[in-house]
């Protein structure tokens, strides 16, 4: 049996921020890309629709200027909220940063495909318990 080490947990939440920003900017893209450029766009839509904030301070939204500080890698003032976190995936549909996060204390995400096998693996160990017990109580008989 192995001990847990409080340490190594640790270490692993302090990359956290670097990873999710990291993911981050994959998903947005270069940038002077177009794709960079639209997401401030859709963040603020989304925001407002779901009348939530994702800055804080003043700010009505988030510019195209103050998404690069929050991705910048050397900019750790700025860390994105969990709020954001959630705008960000509904505006790029792409988990990468969540599952970056969750994967800092050991989880990860479970896509519709996994869910299909895990049932499917389930429905086969069910019926493999189902045909012992049927051959059991075939015995008694």
């Amino acid at each position: 049996m192995r001990q847990l080490s409080l340490i190594e947990d640790i270490a692993q939440l302090a990359g956290a921020l670097p990873a999710i920003k990291a993911a981050m900017r994959g998903i947005a893209g270069a940038p002077e890309g177009e794709g960079r450029k639209a997401l401030p766009d859709k963040l603020n839509t989304i925001a407002r629709a779901s009348g939530i904030k994702l800055t804080g301070g003043n700010a009505n939204g988030i510019s195209e200027e103050m998404l690069h500080k929050i991705l910048s890698p050397s900019d750790d003032s700025r860390p994105p909220s969990v709020l954001m976190l959630l705008a960000f995936y509904k505006a790029t549909s792409n988990p990468a940063h969540i599952r970056a996060m969750l994967r800092a204390v050991g989880l990860d995400l479970m896509t519709e495909d996994d869910r299909k096998l895990r049932d499917y693996a389930r429905a086969i160990l069910d019926q493999k318990k189902a045909r012992k017990q049927a051959r059991k109580l075939e015995e008694e008989l």
